[in-house]
């Protein structure tokens, strides 16, 4: 199986197949997340200010966006393997728990079942897609880590700020885990975004 977009997350129902648009495909995020990845690689160690707000902007095409995730997820063949028959393991847990404890008629089961086939592959590359930018943003958490940088300037714009709002998170429960935030600022009539990053005594 291959990484490729697919959409919102999808929402499936004996009425239908509808899509949750505040939870978009992480596919989405794939390339700003290698941005900064890649940004980092170029710098050194044990400086208070990193600025990468110049950084390279990808722009992938067919199999690209693959071959920059093979440079930071090894195996990664093995690694879409494990998480699909996880999520198709989800899906059959979902079925089953469906056939017992839901009150539906058989025009309704069969409704509902239908439409789980239908979207069974179309989830599963969600849920994947989800796994890896999760992954990913993990290894970008180390990477802060041997850094040991306090500042990150970067680029407002196409997703950046939003991958590193994600990584907020990821920080917190890192180990050590470290606290951050975001600030917006203009310098030289530019906007720019900053992120703060203290560890947690």
């Amino acid at each position: 199986m291959k990484l490729k977009y697919v959409g919102a997350r999808p929402i499936v129902s004996k009425s239908g197949v509808y899509f949750d648009e505040t939870k978009p495909d992480k596919y989405t995020f794939l390339t700003p997340l290698i941005d900064i990845l890649d940004a980092l690689e170029l710098e050194e160690k044990s400086q208070d200010i990193i600025d990468i707000k110049d950084m390279k902007i990808h722009k992938f095409y067919k199999d690209e966006l693959i071959k920059s995730i093979q440079k930071y997820c090894l195996n990664l063949e093995d690694f879409f393997d494990k998480k699909e028959e996880k999520a198709n393991k989800r899906i059959d847990i979902f079925i089953e728990d469906s056939k017992k404890y839901r009150d539906l008629t058989p025009d309704e089961e069969t409704a509902l079942f239908g439409n789980i086939k239908i979207m069974r592959d179309y989830y599963i590359h969600y849920i994947l897609n989800e796994t890896v930018y999760n992954h990913l943003l993990h290894i970008l958490a180390d990477k802060i880590y041997k850094l040991q940088f306090n500042t990150l300037i970067f680029p407002i714009g196409i997703n950046h700020g939003l991958v590193l709002s994600h990584l907020i998170e990821i920080l917190a429960e890192h180990k050590p885990s470290y606290d951050a935030k975001i600030k917006i600022e203009e310098e030289d009539k530019r906007i720019i975004g900053k992120m703060i990053i203290d560890i947690r005594q």
